[in-house]
């Protein structure tokens, strides 16, 4: 699986941030992650959903691939996680409502080329990452702002992914509640 999604251009240091357009050979590999998950991870997942800005053809995105995975609401992941580990996952433990149960996938190591969120399916945090997607893909409005947000970011914070990915917290925020009234 890493070879596919690093013959698609994927990949990032740990830590670092850097901005690209997403293109097709990322939807695509993307694409290919997510069917692969879907046949590879056991209950109690019940759905998987190629999320992030690496999902929307064109826009700026770090060139990792999110992937969402919903759960039986209070079910044990340890199916899930024995299965994600022998696939080569490494666990990095439970983010809450900031990403639920994450999962990295790495060509070598501290270079990310994927994350999992593992989260209830059916939660208001399932529904955003559907929703938010859908929103990017959508509209261009939304495109822009949250483009403009992001690439300020990555030159403040082009060494401190986790103050980049702080930051857009308040972007996403207003624009999922832009589109929940529009």
């Amino acid at each position: 699986m890493v070879e596919v999604l690093t013959a698609a251009g994927i990949g990032l240091d740990y830590g670092t941030v850097r901005l690209e357009r997403a293109t097709s050979d990322w939807l695509a590999a993307g694409a290919h992650l997510q069917r692969h998950l879907a046949a590879t991870v056991p209950a109690p997942a019940v759905a998987v959903e190629y999320i992030g800005s690496s999902s929307v053809r064109g826009l700026l995105a770090k060139p990792i691939v999110d992937i969402a995975i919903g759960v039986a609401a209070g079910a044990a992941l340890d199916p899930v996680d024995e299965a994600l580990r022998a696939d080569r996952w490494i666990y990095r433990g439970d983010a809450g409502d900031e990403g639920g149960h994450v999962w990295v996938l790495e060509a070598h190591e501290w270079h990310r080329v994927a994350h999992i969120h593992v989260v209830d399916h059916g939660s208001a945090q399932w529904r955003n990452y559907l929703r938010f997607r859908q929103l990017l893909d959508g509209s261009a409005e939304a495109r822009r702002d949250y483009e403009a947000v992001k690439a300020e970011l990555a030159v403040t914070h082009r060494d401190d992914r986790t103050a980049y990915t702080a930051g857009k917290a308040t972007v996403v925020r207003r624009l999922l509640s832009r589109g929940a009234e529009g």
